[in-house]
């Protein structure tokens, strides 16, 4: 008789709401279940917050191809591809390692690159140059592939899945770099461009952590505006993305929704010939911060495109010292 004291308990809460409650009415709980059963609810900031970042360990497994052709001088590093896990699944990129002095910890900046082409990729790619500038300075350096890109595993099919889970695949790779025994883990930066800055503000959030942060040109118009604008109007992604707003709400996953739980300080450098990400959006992006007490810096390159060309010069030196200041 026990077992069953649950089926004597629903039977008069469904006669009543059959025939007494109105026929607009919703029972929250069916909500909270049918959120709980959505695949990319675990992506949303709030719930990558919960889960936090998993450390793997770091395989170092040679040099990485082509490299050597693309070094013009002699340099005080060696590149490497590494590969980690995130998400059970493998995922590759490049190390810059300065050389080791015995009983020297080395600073470490996480590079991020935006998007990319799968056809003509090669190992660092969008990273690879400022990388080596920060590496030549002493900081080991880890360049992210992504998932379908190197020898990463392939990424998802599901377009927005595939998207979300760069946030996760970056803080695993925070987590995991700390494991590394030559590594400070209490000196560790960010250095990010375009659709990577977008992604590294959502991680700063979902980690709450101390990762000074540099962002080159980022995508900081809001999702999914960030993405409808960027595509043509027959684009099969503008449906996608339908289907997504009437399941998820878009702004538990939008990184301008979190900005309270942001605690590193900030340098965005945009130029003003952008065609992809405006210097309005990266204004607006600033002030929400100073606003929120947090430490957030602006500089602004008069005729530069989104790779900062005719100013990369000193947009690398304004970096190196934003982390010699920040990362002590």
């Amino acid at each position: 008789m026990r077992k069953f004291w649950w089926l004597i308990l629903l039977v008069p809460i469904v006669f009543v709401s059959h025939y007494f409650l109105p026929e607009d009415w919703h029972n929250p709980f069916v909500g909270l279940i049918e959120i709980k059963e959505l695949p990319l609810v675990k992506y949303d900031i709030d719930s990558l917050r919960e889960s936090g970042g998993v450390a793997s360990e770091i395989k170092i497994s040679g040099i990485a191809e082509g490299v050597e052709e693309r070094k013009k001088e002699v340099t005080k590093f060696k590149t490497q591809v590494f590969t980690f896990e995130s998400g059970g699944k493998k995922i590759s990129g490049t190390v810059n390692i300065p050389n080791l002095e015995q009983s020297s910890l080395k600073k470490a900046i996480i590079m991020v690159r935006g998007f990319a082409e799968s056809e003509g990729y090669y190992p660092g790619s969008g990273t690879w140059k400022v990388a080596d500038a920060l590496a030549n300075e002493g900081y080991a350096t880890f360049s992210i592939d992504f998932l379908g890109f190197g020898e990463s595993d392939n990424e998802s099919k599901d377009v927005l899945e595939a998207r979300f889970v760069k946030v996760e695949n970056v803080m695993d790779l925070l987590e995991s770099v700390k494991n590394l025994p030559w590594i400070d883990k209490e000196k560790i930066g960010i250095w990010a461009h375009s659709n990577g800055g977008q992604i590294v503000l959502s991680a700063l959030e979902t980690t709450g952590e101390n990762y000074p942060t540099v962002l080159w040109a980022p995508m900081t118009n809001p999702f999914p505006k960030s993405v409808l604008e960027t595509i043509e109007e027959d684009s099969p992604l503008r449906q996608i993305i339908k289907d997504f707003e009437k399941k998820y709400d878009p702004r538990r996953y939008a990184f301008e929704n979190y900005y309270d739980w942001i605690n590193s300080p900030i340098l965005i450098q945009q130029g003003t010939e952008d065609e992809w990400c405006q210097v309005e959006w990266q204004t607006k992006v600033v002030e929400s911060l100073k606003e929120m007490g947090k430490e957030a810096e602006l500089v602004v390159y008069p005729n530069n495109d989104h790779n900062l060309s005719k100013s990369w010069d000193e947009a690398v030196k304004r970096d190196i010292r934003f982390f010699e200041e920040n990362i002590k």
